[in-house]
């Protein structure tokens, strides 16, 4: 009943404004992978060409993870349409599955009551809640990792059953299949198969096996996804680029990311504390070796994980060697007084402390850095033709070009304005019908003074409002411009003579 309870907190925490559009820190991540799941709703529940709608009038295939989370979401599509808080609840949903998989594996691992806490500080970790209530496929894989682990650890101890062995694989395939750096999660179980066998673990068959077949189906998979990605236009492959290593003070932000934005600093001071405790269990480093394969993870990949969301695995771990913590606290202040309260109080004070920091850190996340990109994209659903392709430079954020319910391409930063012109027009001449400006870049049109000029002269400001502008390529600036007043104004001073 307690661990029910504290899943239904941890489910209540990411229900908070679980209908809000994907503007948020995330919100180019969120939309990319919304566009996916609305093309398989619209065009076919084809999981094995994804699509996304920034690459103009071609279907836009992208090589990807497997997209179980957009296609879940895109079966639920049927009954309930087309909404945003429908993809977020699927990361709800494996949130929720995640949370008694943790408690099972933290009570193997250490034991119950440690197990309670660390299932209190995953469920309050700021990197934890976003995760769980953002439509990305992050927690699911987490999900599936978790399972995994645990998976492995009872298989080695129920003389390895046929169908433990069956669940095992799927776990660690899917966990592989739906994000590949969950890969990382194969030094806990080599540290678990050396504790089981010794150096003799490389002369077990059903190791060899299990371990081809977990990887076998993620190996076919990413070679689809990498055709795809060099076959058709935009050729592109999420997550390529990652793997580069940086210097010194990168990783010093990353490490200051972690201990406030990620973690909390009270979540990351009793994570510390319980990496130094003893375990006298069997397994009880396989904690310590998935934080090894992190920090590699986050060496190796420095320039991947300046996305927040990649150390996301970074939360059950720490969550397990803080509930480790909480139970040696309880230990020790149990140990000093006779009062049965003193121990509860204590670690009453510490969530509590827990809790304030989280809703201090976790708050940043739901601000709306994309607010103009989804007004601009919901207004341009609103006035242009269903067929219409946009522009929108965006620094590759989609949210416009999702929110417009149409096709079209980012727009990039040009080195001058007649680059700039160039790339529109040759945009145009494929068929490019509207420009759109959010308030995030109306300093192009300031910067680049020419382009600004060249825009007004020949086309037309069909909306124009304080979050963002809206040029119809295919009309007259002689033509009226709708404000954000719905008030018309005659453009006549910057017409062409």
């Amino acid at each position: 009943m307690l661990l029910l309870a504290l899943t239904s907190l941890g489910v209540g925490l990411r229900l908070i404004n679980i209908s809000q559009p994907f503007v948020d820190w995330w919100s180019w991540r969120q939309a990319d992978v919304a566009m996916i799941a609305e093309n398989f709703y619209r065009h076919g529940f084809n999981p094995c060409y994804p699509q996304i709608n920034w690459a103009g009038q071609a279907p836009g295939y992208v090589g990807t993870e497997f997209p179980l989370v957009p296609f879940i979401a895109a079966l639920l599509y049927v009954p309930f349409g087309v909404q945003d808080w429908v993809g977020r609840c699927v990361s709800v949903f494996f949130f929720a599955a995640s949370v008694p998989l943790l408690y099972l594996l933290v009570k193997k691992v250490f034991n119950r009551r440690s197990a309670f806490f660390a299932v209190v500080v995953y469920c309050l970790t700021p990197l934890g809640i976003f995760a769980g209530r953002s439509f990305m496929p992050d927690t699911a894989s987490l999900s599936f990792s978790l399972a995994a682990v645990y998976l492995f650890i009872e298989w080695l101890e129920r003389e390895r059953g046929f169908r433990l062995f069956l669940a095992l694989t799927l776990a660690t395939s899917l966990a592989i299949l739906i994000k590949l750096p969950a890969i990382i999660i194969g030094l806990p179980l080599l540290y678990l198969a050396w504790k089981e066998y010794g150096p003799r673990f490389v002369l077990r068959r059903e190791l060899w096996a299990f371990a081809i077949l977990s990887l076998l189906f993620s190996l076919a998979w990413y070679a689809h996804a990498y055709l795809i990605s060099v076959r058709y236009f935009p050729y592109h492959f999420f997550g390529e680029g990652g793997i580069k290593i940086e210097g010194l003070r990168w990783y010093l932000a990353i490490l200051r990311q972690a201990a406030t934005f990620s973690l909390t600093p009270v979540a990351f001071a009793l994570m510390l504390v319980g990496v130094i405790l003893p375990s006298p269990t069997k397994y009880g480093r396989v904690f310590h070796w998935w934080l090894i394969a992190i920090a590699l993870f986050v060496l190796i990949a420095g320039e991947g994980n300046r996305h927040q969301w990649y150390r996301l695995p970074l939360v059950p771990v720490a969550a397990a060697f803080a509930g480790l913590a909480c139970d040696f606290i309880w230990r020790r202040v149990a140990r000093l007084t006779s009062s049965p309260l003193a121990p509860l109080s204590i670690c009453s004070l510490l969530i509590a402390a827990l809790a304030y920091c989280s809703y201090v850190y976790t708050q940043p996340f739901y601000e709306p850095m994309s607010l103009s990109d989804w007004q601009a994209g919901v207004e341009l659903s609103r006035i242009a033709p269903p067929e219409v392709l946009v522009i929108v430079p965006d620094d590759g954020n989609p949210t416009a070009i999702y929110y417009s319910r149409r096709k079209g391409w980012h727009l990039f930063e040009p080195a001058e304005s007649r680059e700039a012109i160039e790339e529109i027009e040759g945009l145009r001449k494929e068929g490019a019908g509207y420009l759109i400006f959010t308030e995030n870049k109306f300093w192009w049109l300031e910067y680049y003074s020419e382009l600004r000029k060249y825009l007004d002269a020949h086309y037309r400001r069909v909306r124009e409002t304080d979050s963002y502008i809206i040029f119809d390529l295919t009309a007259s600036p002689l033509s009226t411009t709708v404000t954000d007043q719905g008030q018309s104004k005659r453009r006549l001073d910057q017409a062409p003579i």
